[in-house]
């Protein structure tokens, strides 16, 4: 029921992938480096991505993560440079590690109300990600989560969140306007830090002290 690890890591020919409803885990690189890859297709009974299983897949262009996967390894996704498009489907509750670190083309990304938190570096140094709305489920930004984001516009921080955490906003350097909710009572430093064209900021009552280097550019 594994597809297990490595098993098709550098298949540099491999342009379509489905994975059938037999299979409920994904191993570890499985697929990192098949840089052809363009169309995967996930069964429905798969619950599981490991570590890196599609590192590095330059082709891809666009993902539809089923809403039976609940759990993710680090770095799924990470630096899949022609991904363009991402659909996280109900049921996934949170986003694994660095999930689409460097997935520079990144523009569209729907996260649906299931999901609790958006992991360590799940979305850092995504460029092209101009606008996020993070559903009202979701209750933590982690550290990074979105550092690096330098095309980042604006963000809509949910009335749920009650934790940004260390640098999850630093660097995003075309924000211009933030919101924390009331419900922020917990904030790191260097949240926005080297966020050089932010005008506006609207700290809620939630926050009683101003953590270092909140704003440092």
């Amino acid at each position: 029921t594994d597809l297990g690890a490595y098993t098709f890591q550098e298949c540099t020919g491999l342009t379509d992938v489905t994975i059938g409803n037999g299979l409920t885990s994904i191993g570890e690189y499985t697929f990192q480096f098949c840089t052809s890859l363009k169309n995967v297709t996930l069964g429905k009974n798969v619950t599981y991505i490991g570590e890196r299983a599609f590192d590095n897949c330059g082709g891809l262009i666009s993902m539809t993560i089923p809403g039976n996967v609940t759990g993710f390894g680090d770095n799924v996704f990470a630096d899949c440079i022609g991904l363009t498009s991402v659909t996280i489907e109900n049921g996934v509750t949170s986003l694994g590690r660095g999930m689409f670190m460097r997935c520079t083309s990144l523009a569209d990304v729907k996260i649906p109300d299931t999901v609790t938190s958006i992991a360590y570096s799940a979305f850092s140094g995504c460029t092209s990600l101009t606008n996020m709305v993070i559903p009202d489920s979701v209750t933590t930004i982690e550290s990074d989560a979105f550092s690096g984001c330098s095309g980042l516009t604006s963000v809509v921080i949910p009335n749920s969140v009650t934790t940004i955490e260390y640098g999850a906003f630093s660097g995003c350097t075309s924000l211009t306007s933030v919101v924390i909710p009331d419900s922020v009572t917990s904030l790191g430093e260097y949240v926005f830090n080297y966020c050089t064209n932010l005008t506006s900021a609207v700290i809620g009552k939630g926050v009683t002290s101003i953590s270092y280097g909140l704003f440092y550019d």
